[in-house]
């Protein structure tokens, strides 16, 4: 007797069991389904082999545009990182637009009217100290382009400038006092700021950015002093996100 489609015992033997169970066509599979992959064929709800490789190629995917619309923030930041590298800054030298920005350097928002100023941090060996310079937009986001501490104008400083600290994800020692602390769920971090031009010219906030701005190891303050600025105006470098397979490779990094 065959209830998958719907029919009632009744129609084979003419008589109504008493345990018979009206099965609602609704929820029963049909022997062929036309579907946007393809025509999908069924034996008594059973998948033929066509059916269940088509299925399946349409599994994997929905679960590769997944991987692709849940990815982009993390590919974004680490492209941002790979741009910062290529225009030869290591964690904790700031790159920086002495003569603004130009269609030279790839970012997906850069403006020509901002003096831009950033690094990224890498908290695996432990806390860093930045020392932010007043009236600057600036904020910090973890690998994963996630929120961590707004800095500057926005920042708990109030434009003011000041010192923070960042802690890496776990961090179980000492946290000292005299810091604006935060603490990040990823070991690589992105660091930016916006600073602004004085009477049309970035020159005063290039001059101030580089007297002020210091990015050291909690556990070294020599090292305060070794900062390294590099001036990326007119410089070549890329901080956008492949959109062809080369990005399941970044994610993968």
């Amino acid at each position: 007797i065959t209830l998958m489609k719907g029919i009632p015992a009744v129609a084979a033997t003419g008589i109504k069991p008493k345990m018979v169970t009206e099965i609602p066509v609704s929820i029963t599979t049909p022997d062929r389904v036309e579907t946007r992959i393809g025509t999908l064929e069924f034996f008594d709800g059973v998948p033929t082999k066509k059916t269940a490789e088509l299925v399946y190629d349409n599994l994997k995917f929905m679960r590769g545009v997944e991987a692709f619309l849940n990815g982009i923030p993390g590919a974004s930041l680490y492209a941002m990182q790979q741009g910062s590298i290529e225009a030869g800054a290591d964690s904790g030298d700031v790159i920086i637009t002495e003569g603004l920005m130009n269609s030279r350097a790839m970012y997906l928002t850069g403006n020509t009217e901002s003096v831009y100023m950033g690094t990224y941090l890498d908290l695996s060996n432990g806390p860093m100290v930045v020392e932010s310079p007043p009236n600057t937009l600036g904020m910090v986001n973890d690998m994963f382009f996630r929120y961590v501490a707004d800095l500057g104008n926005a920042g708990p400083d109030k434009g003011k400038g000041g010192k923070f600290l960042f802690l890496p994800p776990g961090w179980d020692g000492e946290t000292p006092e005299g810091y604006y602390t935060y603490q990040s769920k990823t070991n690589c971090n992105l660091l930016f700021w916006r600073g602004f031009l004085v009477d049309g010219k970035p020159d005063a906030t290039v001059k101030m950015a580089k007297e002020i701005i210091k990015v050291y190891p909690l556990a070294s303050p020599e090292q305060r002093n070794n900062m390294k600025f590099i001036n990326t105006t007119g410089l070549i470098h890329n901080t956008v996100h492949s959109n062809d397979i080369h990005f399941y490779t970044e994610i993968h990094a």
